[in-house]
């Protein structure tokens, strides 16, 4: 019996990995195809993918000097002014140059195919435009072909440049890396629910949960950040709980130069980090001394990652423009407000993101339906709940303890984000707290299976409000 549950809990994880692979394989190619049908009108990127698409396919030319795969010479020609786009576009058709598209609204440019490369460069030189973007059709903004989205890291959109330069520039390939970091964190809630509990029937659920989650669907079926914040943060939480603190902090480091959200989850592996050390000392000196410690190797990571990741376009644009843009520009960027008014996107506080609250619309489809970047309300919500019913439970030692631990940090740091400054959060944030949600949903409802545990809750809390009664009376009496 022992035997086949081995074989069997492989299997089936292997089931849930393959079901959320469909799902945001799947949706990701029905979002390329809703966009397909209302080509060249509806530019092909979903959401925010728009800035970091458009920035790797900048990185890919201006960094790296490389051009995206595609099937058919294809590309954006921007002019310095209107008129231009409107002379070049009466002199097209004597150069063979096809012109697919030439309303864009806040950059004057054309988008073009001919039967070469070569015949497009001789047209823009002829037609004085003044660049050339190779690929799929630039999104409609000012200077978008000279974006770099230097607020944010740029891994990710290393990875989205080379998933243009291997298979080629359009959106379902554009999301590959995306769909792949969808795997890693069902793996991961399944690894981490197992090194908490070691039990192969519970962590088998909770990775199912996280599997289907419409937030998890949705993030890993477009090209956006923080689907890779979500994935690596899981890596560290796992390296964390097997006892390997300093090659999470590594983790932690290289996650984020994906995005600096990702810092938010050193809160959690501090949490991890003190309980292992008051197990040798409860010293306060000591715990803290530790910490300061600790915090300074987390920073040591995230500097050293954020220079080797940065190496080419430091080269590039020097160390002095790097380090203002990429750095102060973009903790300032962090700990700032986006964007205010009626024609701004739906901004959150951390804790809508746990009641479906306020819920950033990723797209509209053709049939007006709406995706939101909105997970599986009742679980979230039972989960804030029960977040803040089993504090004074805490003080037990129970396996739900590590799983609260990281839910709680990782909430901590959005609200200490929220609190500096960084009042226009969006609901997708919260990817990366989903697994971290149905881990400690499905561990804590676990325990309370035995009702003592119950009790055990109950009975701290009535020695919360005795103590806290007994302050009252001394300060009365």
């Amino acid at each position: 019996m022992r035997l086949s549950e081995k074989i069997l809990s492989p299997i089936l994880l292997i089931v849930i990995i393959l079901i959320n692979v469909w799902l945001s394989a799947s949706s990701a190619l029905y979002l390329e195809q809703e966009e397909s049908s209302r080509f060249p009108h509806a530019k092909g990127y979903v959401s925010d993918e728009v800035w970091y698409v458009n920035a790797a396919r900048n990185i890919l030319r201006n960094i790296f000097r490389l051009t995206p795969k595609i099937e058919k010479p294809k590309a954006t020609l921007v002019y310095a002014q209107k008129d231009g786009v409107e002379k070049a576009k009466l002199v097209a058709p004597i150069y063979n140059i096809n012109v697919i598209y030439d309303s864009f609204m806040k950059i004057n440019a054309l988008y073009v195919e001919a039967i070469n490369y070569n015949s497009i460069e001789i047209f823009a030189a002829r037609s004085n435009a003044t660049d050339i973007v190779y690929g799929w059709i630039l999104g409609d903004s000012t200077d978008i072909n000279k974006y770099m989205n230097y607020e944010h890291p740029p891994s990710a959109k290393y990875l989205i440049a080379l998933m243009m330069l291997i298979f080629g520039d359009r959106p379902l390939f554009w999301r590959i890396p995306s769909i792949i970091m969808g795997v890693v964190i069902t793996l991961l809630s399944y690894l981490i629910t197992y090194a908490i509990l070691r039990s192969r029937e519970v962590s088998l659920i909770a990775s199912a949960f996280v599997a289907v989650d419409p937030m998890i669907r949705h993030l890993s079926s477009i090209a956006i950040l923080d689907i890779h914040v979500a994935a690596f943060t899981l890596i560290a939480i796992y390296l964390a709980l097997r006892n390997k603190l300093k090659e999470a902090l590594l983790v932690l480091g290289f996650a984020s130069t994906f995005k600096f959200t990702a810092l938010t989850a050193f809160i959690p592996l501090l949490f991890i980090y003190i309980r292992d050390f008051m197990r040798r000392s409860t010293k306060f000196l000591d715990v803290l001394s530790a910490s300061i410690e600790y915090l300074f190797l987390a920073i040591l990571s995230f500097v050293f990652f954020q220079i080797l990741l940065s190496v080419p376009i430091i080269i590039k644009t020097g160390i002095n423009a790097w380090f203002s843009e990429s750095v102060l520009k973009a903790i300032s960027w962090h700990l700032s407000l986006k964007c205010i008014g009626a024609e701004c996107p739906t901004a959150s506080a951390p804790w809508d993101w746990f009641f479906g609250l306020n819920s950033f619309p990723l797209y509209i489809d053709t049939h007006g339906r709406v995706l939101y970047a909105a997970g599986f309300v009742p679980a979230y919500a039972i989960s804030f709940v029960l977040l803040l019913f089993t504090l004074p439970y805490r003080k037990y030692s129970t396996a739900s303890r590590d799983a609260w631990y990281v839910l709680l940090g990782l909430f901590i740091g959005y609200c200490v984000l929220w609190i500096a400054g960084s009042k226009t959060q969006y609901s997708f944030y919260a990817v990366q707290l989903t697994a971290p949600i149905y881990i400690f949903l499905i561990i804590q409802l676990y325990e309370y299976l035995d009702r003592e545990r119950i009790a055990l809750t109950l009975k701290a809390w009535r020695e919360v409000f005795a103590q806290i009664w007994s302050s009252v009376i001394v300060i009365f009496r």
